[in-house]
């Protein structure tokens, strides 16, 4: 007779087995490493420790091709139905990190945007981007990638979000009829229409563009407002820039730095969020590599922490 099949284990033992191989690992490293002097001079030295006590829950949110629900209807945002080759680039997902972008900008505390202005960089669905606009930013630029689903999905989201008025959106729920929706937006944003598309996106204070990391960001600078005076004492370009899970691809680290360099002003920050998923050493090659002669950043870590199951719909329990 065969013997029975051993139960499986729950996920509080399995989370303990899991503190307990980080214990057995730091003891290794703790008698392998330098002294505490020495590694004071990377805090992301002991990054790495964190790893393992992250759950197995999932970074991203949404299906592509749905609607994703921020804040019980604050942010309605549609997941790009990317089918084809752009679903490498991760864009039809609203990822965790974004989620916690969004909660820093909500309370306010480690980055302010009242009054200022913010460019988004791998925006994907805008939820941050989008959030700052809610939030009192002075103007916003979303950007992503130049393919036309992704940024196409960009400016339906900044459409129906900040454009589409009250009525236009009962009108739309009542009769189901998509292409009211469409006949708006594909009207302000075609290219024939530019000086539309420009009254509309200074009224709304956003605008979306695609650019690739490190080609000219003219464009992008353009987005601002001349009656917003963009160039102030500061400089011209923006106060903030957005990072929300935009490092896994270390390939892409140095065209980034580039961009965030050439549309930042001279007193200019960059709030970066990434899940430990990107890895630790992909993560640490970014900070580094912003942190060398060629880009001279100052880093600061500001929190590691653990992200609950966020599921479709912000609860008031996360």
């Amino acid at each position: 007779m065969a013997g029975k099949t051993p139960p499986m284990r729950s996920l509080e033992q399995q989370e303990q087995d899991r503190l307990k191989r980080l214990e057995r690992e730091n003891r290794r490293r703790t008698a392998s490493q330098p002294s505490g002097s020495e590694r004071s001079q990377d805090f992301l030295d002991g990054f790495h420790q964190c790893i393992g006590i992250f759950g197995d829950s999932s970074v991203a949110n949404g299906e592509p091709g749905q609607i994703f629900d921020y804040g019980r209807g604050l942010l309605q945002l549609h997941l790009a139905d990317v089918g084809g080759g752009v679903v490498k680039l991760m864009s039809h997902f609203v990822w965790n990190a974004a989620l916690v972008m969004a909660e820093y900008v909500e309370v306010g505390e480690v980055i302010d945007v009242r009054g200022q202005r913010v460019i988004e960089f791998g925006a994907g669905a805008g939820l941050p981007g989008l959030f700052c606009v809610k939030r009192g930013a002075q103007f916003v630029t979303l950007t992503d990638y130049p393919d036309p689903i992704i940024v196409q999905n960009l400016e339906r989201n900044w459409y129906e979000n900040l454009v589409e008025t009250a009525g236009d959106k009962e009108t739309r729920r009542i009769t189901s009829q998509e292409s009211i929706q469409t006949t708006g937006y594909k009207e302000i944003t075609s290219s024939s229409n530019s000086q539309r598309r420009w009254e509309v996106e200074k009224k709304s204070k956003c605008a979306v563009r695609g650019h690739a990391w490190g080609e000219n960001v003219q464009e992008l600078l353009d987005c601002l407002p001349t009656t917003m005076s963009n160039v102030t004492e500061e400089g011209q370009g923006y106060d903030w820039i957005l990072l929300a899970d935009t490092l896994w691809v270390s390939e892409g680290h140095a065209t980034l730095l580039m961009s965030c360099c050439s549309v930042l002003n001279k007193t200019g920050k960059i709030l970066v969020c990434c899940g430990l998923h990107t890895g630790y050493n992909t993560i640490k090659r970014f900070l580094s590599l912003a942190r060398s002669d060629a880009y001279g950043f100052q880093v600061t870590l500001i929190e590691i922490r653990r992200t609950p199951e966020w599921g479709e719909t912000r609860t008031d329990k996360e």
